[in-house]
């Protein structure tokens, strides 16, 4: 009897050890890797993660075998792609021998110097928290074809759409846009979104009590804006408190919340020199930092309000800084020309995009000068709600 207590509780503290490893092993058999070939494991996330585990294609096999670092989560949704091209398959990883059948059709880039494609066609094999992912990549795959359905359906008025875009015929534009085939068009359209939205809230409903919740999130959605703020909040304590909550959070809220410190950040001005978030708020009270860029319409619809705001407030403490996210310096000295920017002005060359997390613009953040904590961001930080909040603060007392 001794002896069988003992060998339980050997079992179970083996079990246990076994359960919170952090160790893999992938094998994978796929064909249309030449050799040579780097394959990769790269942690599912909209942040451009680097890749924790690498292996080397022989003869259309490889291995990967490792410790998850401390720093991510496990299991750990991860993509499996080729070094240095596009195209993925994500899996879970998890405890176990995980086996990657199949095959991958390299696509050649258009033009010289792009990168290559890769398209997966594989069976992961061991993985139960796959299986459950495969699940939720069949809702999605079903909602691409219905998207390849009505666009083919509606190829000829998709065409002239598009023709007219292009020679800027605002005329014809008006004309197709009262057919019935461009208001059926309109319709499926608008269907189709609304059955998307649908299908991605009800997944991550479903899981909202768990890490999977944000992870199916980040899965799904390509970026974040504090309008997913409630989504977020609608998940538990321990899904918010996990890896993917915290990277969800970050991106809605990249600056940090109301209250909390601002992230610092570097720009370089034209005279080569680098200034600090510190050194740009210097001697002010408030401050906005402003991504844009030059062919963002909705960033310069809101130029006209910040431009008013500035002119109230600047002598009282009030600085703006914009920052571009313009590949073309051409064009984005051309944008400061054309709406006459009187604050300072910098293209993005540092990463302070990367920093604040910017997925989309205009991306504004409204800072206490002093302390360097944030104000307001996103949607608070825009239009009346700029102009309220700073009429607040320059408010006479």
């Amino acid at each position: 009897m001794k002896k069988f207590l003992f060998a339980c509780v050997i079992c179970m503290l083996v079990c246990s050890c076994d359960s919170n490893s952090r160790q893999y092993k992938v094998e994978g058999n796929v064909t249309g890797l030449e050799d040579g070939t780097v394959v990769q494991l790269v942690p599912m996330s909209h942040d451009g993660d680097d890749a924790f585990a690498e292996a080397t294609v022989a003869g259309g096999k490889f291995v990967f075998e490792g410790v998850v670092g401390d720093s991510l989560p496990f299991p750990i949704c991860v993509n499996l792609m080729v070094k240095d091209a596009y195209g993925a398959e994500a899996f879970m990883l998890e405890n176990g021998d995980i086996t990657i059948d199949g095959k991958a059709t390299k696509n050649e880039p258009n033009e010289e110097g792009e990168k290559s494609f890769y398209q997966w066609e594989v069976n992961v094999k061991g993985s139960p928290l796959t299986d459950k992912l495969n699940g939720y990549k069949a809702k999605r795959t079903e909602l691409d074809k219905l998207y390849e359905q009505y666009h083919e359906q509606y190829a000829d008025v998709i065409n002239q759409v598009s023709q007219a875009r292009e020679t800027k015929d605002s005329v014809k534009m008006s004309q197709i846009m009262e057919t019935e085939q461009y208001k059926a068009f309109d319709k499926a359209e608008k269907d189709f979104f609304n059955n998307v939205k649908t299908t991605f809230r009800g997944i991550i409903d479903e899981n909202k009590d768990t890490y999977w919740g944000p992870m199916m999130a980040i899965y799904l959605m390509s970026y974040f804006t504090t309008n997913d703020k409630e989504m977020y909040d609608s998940f538990s304590p321990q899904a918010q408190q996990s890896w993917y909550g915290k990277r969800m959070i970050d991106e809605i809220m990249p600056a940090g919340q109301a209250g909390e410190k601002a992230k610092e950040f570097a720009l370089k001005g034209d005279d080569g020199n680098q200034l600090g978030l510190a050194d740009l708020a210097k001697g002010k009270k408030v401050i906005l930092i402003d991504f844009w860029a030059s062919w963002c319409k909705p960033c310069r619809n809101e130029i006209p309000n910040v431009k008013k705001q500035y002119a109230l407030y600047k002598d009282k403490g009030f600085e703006v800084v914009s920052v571009s996210i313009d590949t073309n310096e051409k064009a984005w000295r051309k944008a400061v020309k054309d709406e006459d920017l009187q604050w300072p002005n910098f293209i993005d060359q540092l990463g302070a995009a990367d920093v604040y997390k910017v997925k989309s613009i205009p991306a504004m953040f409204l800072l206490d000068a002093s302390n360097l904590t944030v104000i307001a961001s996103g949607e608070d930080a825009r239009g009346e709600a700029l102009a309220a909040k700073l009429a607040e603060l320059f408010a006479e007392k």
